[in-house]
């Protein structure tokens, strides 16, 4: 049943012999937003450094000369299991299916 007044850094609540006022205090309350307001800067500004480095450090890698860029093209890094089959999504688009395990059942 509290009441704040923010405008006048109050707060007002019923009590057993009548209102309780908890008055704030401005210096207080200004020096609590401009620290954490610095904070979040610093926050933010440590993620975007992070970022940063982090895409500076995938430009500056040299690329693989030795692999055939072809054969990277043909393999990617998930492999399917060995036992697959194919189940058709839509009868009328064969070219639409879903690769599952072969020990599985259609549904």
């Amino acid at each position: 049943m509290a009441v704040p007044h923010y405008a006048y850094l109050e707060m007002k609540m019923p009590g057993t012999k009548g209102i309780i006022t908890i008055a704030g205090d401005y210096k207080k309350s200004a020096a609590c937003a401009a620290a954490s307001s610095r904070l979040a800067e610093a926050l933010v500004i440590a993620a975007e450094k992070k970022l940063l480095d982090r895409v500076v450090a995938m430009a500056s890698k040299q690329p693989d000369l030795s692999r055939d860029p072809k054969e990277s093209e043909t393999q990617g890094s998930f492999q399917p299991a060995k036992e697959t089959k194919k189940i058709p999504l839509d009868p009328n688009h064969p070219e639409k299916f879903a690769v599952i395990g072969a020990h599985l059942h259609r549904k």
